[in-house]
């Protein structure tokens, strides 16, 4: 097990070419409720050529800076951040995020609240709610990420009252896990992501273990980057729509046995159509959208297909070693609502993709 040094938390933030979103986060990260010399603070950069490792460095001496000879993307570059940490606790912080004073406090008193808890994950602040900013004073409104009946995820406007919400889901861009379950693991962030739905992987992934994730809504967390609601296709919005359903395929796969995941199937293929409820689009423009997506949805199938066999040995140890009945999955997304209609408003300030 990994030597803690009597540091409650290593808080880990990869960037690649963040380096105008780092005074911000650095800022917040120094200026928690609670004693610096209790956690650790670890900048893993992706070899920005924008200079961000150097200038985290000159302007954070606090901060450890570990420098990568190339960009491994989100889920192997957190991997290898987290080698460096001696923390009870690892937290994984996006580039462009704020903390809030009581972000990782309240993250610790959730995760220490129960001995099933082995992860958790903030409330997320859209940036035109009220408050946007705010540090020390509670904030009333915030964002809770959570799977949906069609395997995706969507976003749940809450009262910030305290609350704690078990989830199938953690959110990548900003969580705290319990460095103990590792070897359970293997990994944190299956690397051959790259990137999304890595997250959805990991929550899983510890669910399968029996263990518990909450959604704390007493530890908001500010996106600083507006995500685009654009909806015209280009290169770039395709490729990221077809790593999203590829691997979301590839996610289910892993976590399921076979008949659960057929019988599963049809619920994740429709996800891909029913998420076009969500989008600030007309209902002439959502039907062209959906004829285009039963192909498209059926290209990124067919390719998850063709790399199932090189995850045979990862499921093969997540199911030998899953606490929970063959069909728990299934029946957990089957409980869930069907989502609204109305998408949330503008500005969603969660770091996610599902």
């Amino acid at each position: 097990m990994r030597e803690t040094n009597g540091l409650i938390a290593s808080v880990i933030v990869v960037g690649y070419n963040d380096k105008q979103y780092l005074d911000a986060c650095m800022s917040s990260l120094l200026d928690q409720d609670m004693s610096l010399d209790s956690y650790e603070i670890i900048y893993a950069d992706n070899a920005s050529p924008d200079g961000s490792a150097d200038y985290v460095a000159g302007q954070f001496p606090q901060v450890r800076v570990v420098r990568f000879d190339k960009n491994y993307g989100f889920a192997e570059g957190n991997n290898r951040a987290a080698e460096h940490a001696h923390g009870k606790y690892i937290a994984f912080q996006n580039a462009d995020t704020v903390a809030h004073q009581r972000w990782l406090p309240e993250l610790l008193k959730a995760i220490e609240s129960d001995p099933l808890v082995k992860a958790c994950h903030p409330s997320g602040v859209p940036l035109n709610f009220g408050g946007y900013n705010e540090r020390i004073k509670p904030i009333e409104r915030g964002v809770m990420c959570e799977l949906t009946r069609y395997g995706y995820v969507d976003f749940t406007e809450k009262q910030l009252n305290g609350d704690r919400v078990p989830t199938l889901f953690i959110a990548g861009g900003s969580l705290l896990i319990d460095s103990a379950i590792f070897d359970q693991l293997k990994y944190y962030f299956d690397p051959t992501y790259f990137i999304y739905n890595e997250d959805t992987d990991l929550g899983l992934r510890i669910n399968n273990l029996g263990y518990k994730i909450l959604y704390v809504s007493s530890a908001p967390c500010y996106h600083q980057r507006a995500p685009s609601r654009r909806t015209s296709m280009n290169k770039k919005t395709f490729r990221m729509a077809y790593l999203v359903t590829r691997n979301r395929f590839i996610t289910f796969y892993k976590n399921m046995h076979t008949v659960e995941f057929i019988l599963t199937l049809p619920l994740i293929f429709m996800g891909s159509i029913v998420k076009l409820r969500t989008l600030p689009m007309g209902w002439m423009k959502k039907t062209i959208y959906a004829l285009g997506l039963i192909p498209f949805t059926l290209y990124a199938l067919i390719m998850a297909v063709i790399r199932f066999p090189n995850y045979s040995q990862d499921r093969a140890y997540i199911l030998k070693n899953s606490q929970r009945d063959e069909f728990w999955l299934l029946r957990e997304l089957w409980q869930r609502s069907i989502p609204p209609r109305t998408p949330l408003a503008d500005g969603i300030a969660v770091v996610s993709v599902g």
